[in-house]
């Protein structure tokens, strides 16, 4: 996938963009929330992505968080993201992939939403971040679901084989693969991690062209999202919270 293919999915226009965006939403409502009680938060993100994620969280966090480092693996979307906003002098964008990230630094959280349905070994990940942790850090980790509801819906009505397909919007996203909730759970816990906390993120019956024809309020697709974090084994996305095993 080249570059080029990576941007103009993740910006308006593409055709899951409204989609990436609530997923984002509600991923950021999520940490947010786990965080709530920190008053002082060292925080590591893989990613810069849609740059959504990443101002909500300088946004919401605010005076609390004290040191913002963000891997990146693309010049031009550190680049792009230098010229959307003036980052703050807590704020640290470093090019890196991320299986070649180092730092002696430890953080109170590591978030990585939507990132290892991209990597080629998510297992590896989770070990090499998990070591970055300080004592009582935690991850917090999101990534697609494979029995979304609408995908269930999908294949019990014959327009789909497998759950873990992979789309054309898929492909243009960058996505090696989708989790299942028990996949999910095993990754996490070959990695050495514990899982102390769920939700879903998205809830989402029907394919993006059919939701979009019933045209829902903004407060009844907030109100399904809300419903969305007790019920994560059908959500589009999961989020999972977890620490290192003791």
């Amino acid at each position: 996938m080249t570059i080029e293919q990576d941007r103009d999915a993740y910006i308006p226009g593409f055709a899951y963009y409204g989609d990436n965006i609530l997923l984002l939403k509600a991923t950021l409502e999520q940490i947010v929330r786990r965080t709530r009680e920190m008053s002082s938060i060292r925080l590591l993100s893989l990613g810069v992505g849609h740059r959504f994620v990443v101002k909500g969280l300088l946004d919401s966090l605010g005076d609390r968080l004290s040191r913002h480092v963000i891997i990146e693996g693309s010049a031009e979307i550190i680049d792009l993201f230098n010229q959307e906003m003036a980052p703050p002098a807590k704020l640290e964008l470093v090019q890196s992939f991320f299986e070649d990230f180092h730092t002696d630094e430890r953080f109170d959280v590591i978030e990585m939403g939507f990132i290892l349905e991209h990597v080629e070994d998510p297992g590896l990940v989770l070990q090499r971040f998990k070591s970055f942790l300080a004592p009582g850090g935690r991850m917090m980790i999101a990534v697609p679901n494979a029995f979304s509801l609408h995908r269930l819906i999908g294949q019990r009505a014959g327009l789909m084989d497998d759950l873990h397909s992979l789309s054309e919007a898929d492909r243009a996203l960058g996505h090696r693969r989708y989790f299942d909730p028990a996949q999910l759970d095993a990754l996490i816990s070959a990695a050495g991690l514990d899982i102390i906390g769920r939700a879903g993120l998205m809830l989402k019956p029907f394919t993006t062209g059919q939701m979009d024809s019933l045209q829902l309020s903004d407060k009844v697709r907030e109100a399904m999202d809300q419903i969305g974090f007790d019920l994560p084994d059908i959500c589009n996305g999961l989020f999972v919270e977890a620490r290192p095993c003791r």
